[in-house]
């Protein structure tokens, strides 16, 4: 299919008046000269061929499987990942980061510049930003929205595994995907990497731009063809998004490759009469030149920093594989923190604080699938109202913002039951079946409701009591679809160390001791055949908050007030035992 008009079924009615977007072509050239790049090697910056597969694959090694989960800046981080990495492999870098910022308004063209031009600063080459691509900064087309901000990291991995992507094809099928708008769609749309679709969007549209239409958020696509599809076209809607647009595009083009400004004016009050900004409207850094570079506020080092006794290694591997699976399971012995930690993990897959994009339930005996998907709930004149429950609600949410993960915390997930209150979202949840052809009938269905499934950007987290042998155990149908992480009490040195900045000027020795006798505890709790290592007794029981003043008050209060009762209900028969290991505990305290 070409970009001109004649692959697109016009609209036979007078165009309706509007107004247009300032000239896109600085950023079209622009881009054409980058992805030529892409495509034939070279590079924008210097007279060298940069865009090699070695150094491609350098970029995978030492980025992209690489991530840094510290606190430190961007480029701070930058520099670790690239650090002895060659000359060619920074330019590269640096063009690619030219590529992602090229057409986003958020940042400033001086502060693109410096970014681009970061990975460079440690190398000793002479290089030069196309005069191509600094008009192109004079004139970006669209917000980016709050994903090009928090999500930096991973959408120079998703650009970076396109180009390896790319060149994995014949040269006939890039051709293609060159020529052919939507098999270059397609194209962007496979390559490997995180979802990222507003990025995958603003490829798209970079790729072929006087065909696919400069808006990168989903929702407003589809909010201004349902506006407009048959209502103001008299057309019906072809179901694909992008040749909807582009029929609107060269109905009210001036001229070839004028873009329709659905932003403003007459055609914003079609799709958005009540002219109602959102996240993907406003800008998600500050104009301030000095504050426009924000990072990722929230990593698996905040976790740390929060208060984890976690390793970083073992808080990433969890939220490896809950990218993989979509849906998780925190499990553990009571007071191994796993209601704390959940929140904290989401926060981490998010990549910022955004609390709007994290909800939070807990499942009891009664709780039933009409309260948690969706149940008829009496209105106050009487009359019964299909109502939606949190998982569809937050998921309808994820829903309006794909590029941000968004994240439900079932508490006490095994305390119900959990395929009673799951349903058929039971098999939606997995993460194969997120897709229109997988859909399915809910048990409760609203009349314009054909079938139903959940967006990829829905992820899950159960955290679950392994000591509590009377809650509902989980069916091996649900354990497919969840990933299971055990949590382990932590009494080690980070735990330690709590404990020493609380308690300042106490001995480490008697800290150290303290470590010995609860894990003496826990070995002999362990060992007992009618107990294991499921009712262990977790560190959040021996963490002190900030009202705790003195270390032996502190502890002597923990251990008679919520150890010792916990033990007697472990050994009810058998007072003695715990009365050797309480006295074990407070011994010379």
């Amino acid at each position: 299919m070409t970009t001109d008009s004649t692959a697109i079924t016009p609209i036979d009615l007078p165009p309706i008046p509007c107004s247009h977007r300032p000239s896109e072509e600085p950023v079209r050239v622009a881009a054409a000269m980058l992805l030529h790049a892409a495509r034939y090697g070279g590079s924008v910056l210097t007279d060298r061929d940069v865009w090699t597969d070695a150094n491609i694959d350098t970029l995978i090694s030492h980025f992209v499987n690489q991530p840094d989960v510290s606190g430190k800046s961007f480029d701070d981080k930058l520099d670790i990942q690239l650090d002895g990495v060659s000359d060619d492999v920074r330019l590269l870098f640096a063009e690619i980061y030219l590529l992602q910022m090229l057409p986003t308004m958020q940042f400033h063209k001086a502060t693109k510049i410096k970014n681009a031009t970061s990975a460079l600063r440690n190398a000793g080459i002479d290089y030069q930003i196309p005069a191509e691509i600094d008009e192109a900064f004079d004139h970006p087309v669209f917000w980016g929205g709050v994903a090009f901000a928090v999500r930096r990291f991973q959408q120079l991995s998703v650009l970076i595994e396109f180009v390896r992507y790319l060149r994995t094809f014949p040269e006939t099928e890039i051709a293609a995907a060159y020529d052919d708008p939507f098999a270059w769609r397609t194209m962007v749309n496979n390559a490997p990497g995180t979802s990222e679709p507003s990025l995958r969007s603003c490829l798209t549209f970079l790729g072929h731009p006087k065909f696919f239409m400069s808006i990168v958020a989903g929702h407003h696509k589809k909010q201004i063809v349902e506006a407009f599809f048959p209502a103001v076209t008299g057309c019906v809607s072809t179901g694909d998004v992008d040749v909807d647009l582009a029929k609107i595009r060269y109905w009210l083009q001036e001229e070839p490759g004028d873009t329709p400004d659905f932003y403003h004016g007459p055609l914003e009050s079609i799709w958005r009469p009540d002219e109602v900004a959102d996240i993907d409207d406003v800008p998600a850094v500050t104009t301030d030149p000095d504050d426009d570079r924000r990072e990722s506020s929230y990593t698996v080092e905040s976790i740390i920093e929060d208060g984890a006794f976690h390793s970083a290694s073992e808080l990433r591997d969890i939220i490896t594989r809950w990218h993989e699976t979509r849906n998780i399971v925190l499990q553990g012995a009571p007071g191994t923190g796993k209601t704390w930690l959940a929140r904290r993990l989401a926060f981490a897959l998010i990549g910022d604080r955004i609390d709007d994009a994290v909800r939070s339930v807990q499942f009891h005996p009664g709780t039933s699938y009409e309260d948690f998907v969706r149940g008829w709930r009496p209105g106050g004149d009487g009359t019964l109202t299909l109502v939606d429950g949190p998982l569809l609600e937050h998921a309808e949410r994820a829903r309006q913002y794909p590029d941000i993960p968004h994240v439900i915390v079932i508490e006490e997930f095994n305390r119900g039951n959990p395929a009673q209150a799951l349903g058929e979202m039971l098999t939606l949840l997995e993460r194969s079946k997120r897709n229109p052809a997988d859909a399915l009938e809910l048990t409760y269905m609203r009349d314009t409701e054909l079938a139903v499934f959940l967006p990829e950007n829905l992820y899950v987290v159960g955290t679950m009591n392994t000591a509590d042998r009377s809650l509902a155990l989980v069916d091996f149908a649900l354990r497919r679809r969840f990933a299971f992480f055990d949590l382990e009490p932590q009494f080690n040195d980070a735990w330690k160390q709590c404990l020493r900045a609380r308690f300042r000027g106490v001995d480490a020795d008697l800290i150290d001791e303290l470590a010995v006798r609860i894990t003496a505890m826990n070995d002999q709790i362990t060992a007992d055949m009618s107990l294991g290592p499921s009712f262990r007794i977790g560190h959040a029981y021996f963490t002190p908050g900030l009202e705790a003043t003195d270390l032996a008050t502190w502890f002597t209060a923990v251990v008679r007030s919520s150890v010792e009762p916990q033990l007697r209900e472990y050994w009810h028969d058998d007072p003695a035992t715990v009365n050797d290991v309480v006295d074990s505990l407070l011994s010379g305290i």
